[in-house]
């Protein structure tokens, strides 16, 4: 079945908005929004190509040269800040292990959607894509360790 082109752009609007509204759920903590997120996220990449997987080897090892180049992938960074953000609703944050346990799943996340990637033949399987997620996960880190500093500071009357 041939899709007409002008249905396409008004799909591709639709699913953005059904993961920034499941984003945003998640983001307030409740775990059957974040759970879908994460489902839906891997699911993209074999739905994309219709099923019909394209199995293609992935780059395992970056040099320098494209390690520091990827840094320039703004978009797998603010990806990354956010979905820090989303897990870490997930954990308890008071104590640092709850960061690691975000920075941990977060980290899953981005191996998983290079295999998806691997796997069904959309994008670019590449482990030095997990360094700009890697500097999205401390981004992340920080504005959640900055604002929750912020949040305990006793006010002045």
């Amino acid at each position: 079945m041939i899709v007409p082109i002008s249905i396409v752009p008004a799909v591709k609007l639709l699913v953005f908005l059904g993961f920034l509204v499941l984003g945003i759920v998640a983001f307030r903590g409740k775990r059957w929004a974040y759970i879908t997120y994460v489902v839906l996220g891997l699911l993209y990449f074999p739905v994309s190509v219709g099923f019909r997987l394209n199995p293609q080897p992935c780059e395992l090892i970056p040099n320098f040269a494209l390690a520091i180049y990827s840094l320039g992938n703004y978009a797998h960074i603010v990806l990354f800040v956010w979905f820090f953000l989303m897990t870490s609703a997930q954990f308890r944050m008071s104590q640092w292990s709850g960061y690691a346990w975000a920075a941990g799943a977060c980290l899953a996340m981005g191996i998983l959607v290079e295999i998806a990637e691997g796997i069904s033949g959309n994008g670019h399987c590449r482990l030095r894509d997990l360094i700009p997620d890697t500097a999205g996960i401390v981004l992340g880190s920080g504005v959640l360790f900055l604002w929750n500093r912020k949040r305990r500071r006793p006010q002045a009357a």
